[in-house]
């Protein structure tokens, strides 16, 4: 019994100094942790949509996943930080209260690579193969259907793992004009 009480506190401890270290996350990093959440977490479990746990459930799973994938302490704070970029309340309620409006509006390319879209998608040979390739997804699928999918990512595939991310419309439409020149 004493054992199973020390491994709870060292596990505690564990996960209380990662959450800790996760506050202080670089943005950049997204990116990074997209790919290595679709080379990583995607390869075992499916594709399973990172919004199947709370922010707080992932700062329990990625220290045991860190062990796990052989990942390195920083890029478990990169996969990390992809997460935040898609799970918090925060980030969510600036979506539905359109506070984003005021962010200084970046290029459709700037924003992909913001948003990590390359560590699931290809992109002309360099991306990801979780999810689709995005290659001549404007011609292919249409405009609509593109920003129909940025705004609700599960509007055609409620098993679909991409996340919501907080687009205004003008990063949407910058994303679609990329994508017609892909």
């Amino acid at each position: 019994m004493k054992l199973l009480n020390l491994l709870l506190i060292g596990a505690s401890f564990v996960v209380s100094s990662y959450s800790a270290q996760a506050k202080h996350i670089d943005t950049s990093l997204v990116g990074e942790g997209a790919r290595l959440y679709s080379e990583n977490c995607g390869r075992c479990h499916n594709a399973r949509p990172a919004s199947e746990y709370s922010k707080k459930e992932w700062s329990v799973v990625m220290p045991h996943m860190r062990e796990k994938a052989h990942m390195t302490g920083t890029e478990a704070l990169a996969v990390e930080a992809f997460l935040d970029s898609t799970l918090t309340s925060d980030v969510q309620n600036d979506v539905k209260d359109g506070s984003l409006a005021n962010k200084p509006q970046r290029s459709g390319a700037d924003l992909i690579a913001a948003f990590g879209c390359q560590g699931c998608h290809n992109i002309n040979g360099t991306g990801g193969a979780l999810g689709p390739n995005l290659a001549g997804v404007i011609n292919n699928k249409g405009e609509a259907f593109v920003l129909k999918k940025l705004t609700n990512p599960k509007f055609n595939n409620p098993a679909s793992a991409m996340p919501r991310f907080p687009m205004t419309n003008a990063d949407k439409k910058a994303i679609a004009d990329f994508l017609s020149k892909q």
